[in-house]
């Protein structure tokens, strides 16, 4: 017998003596030790967990995952601090960068109405001192985002956010509001100073 028959012979035993005892479509499986480094790792991650079991579970001295949210949630609201808007007390924006912004969506949403200049159209003039639903920040806002039921006002609270409404607000009454626009539209409403 030669060298190669005997390996092929010796391995043959080898794998005999490793078969399972059980078979799956014609397939055996062999017992085969896990390389020791798995080992060492699935060892160490046993003793991790005993560790971490006492840490967190039984000695209580590390915080439990609901306590780490809350505290990131306090970090966070720090860092993100929400100022609530509060519709009944609007302070008005004057920064010309802003309002900016203010004309774009002015363009956008009420010019076809109301004029690329506030002049008036389908819509009232908003250059003069002349207000269907008041001149107050307040009132103008609230008009902007409820709009008026039975006329071509219709609200843009479900299109634009509060911050929106706010610039579009500012932008009429620190803008426009005073203007003498060409073309300008007849006073409706009351006289507001």
């Amino acid at each position: 017998m030669s060298t190669e028959e005997k390996n092929i012979q010796n391995s043959k035993e080898v794998e005999d003596k490793l078969l399972i005892d059980h078979e799956y479509d014609g397939i055996q499986e062999l017992s085969n030790r896990p390389p020791p480094w798995l080992m060492m790792i699935f060892y160490g991650t046993i003793i991790w967990s005993v560790f971490y079991v006492f840490h967190y579970h039984i000695l209580h001295t590390g915080p439990s995952q609901e306590e780490e949210y809350q505290q990131e949630m306090a970090e966070a609201a720090k860092l993100y601090k929400t100022v609530k808007f509060d519709e009944n007390n609007i302070t008005l924006i004057t920064d010309n960068g802003k309002l900016s912004k203010g004309l774009i969506l002015f363009s956008k949403a009420c010019a076809s109405c109301h004029g690329a200049n506030g002049e008036g159209g389908i819509g009232p003039n908003l250059t003069d001192k002349y207000w269907l639903h008041g001149n107050t920040p307040e009132n103008v806002f609230h008009t902007i985002k409820k709009g008026v039921p039975n006329t071509s006002m219709m609200p843009y609270g479900n299109t634009y956010s509060d911050k929106d409404i706010l610039l579009l607000t500012s932008y009429v009454l620190e803008k426009l509001q005073g203007t003498n626009p060409a073309n300008a539209k007849a006073a409706e409403g009351e006289a507001y100073e």
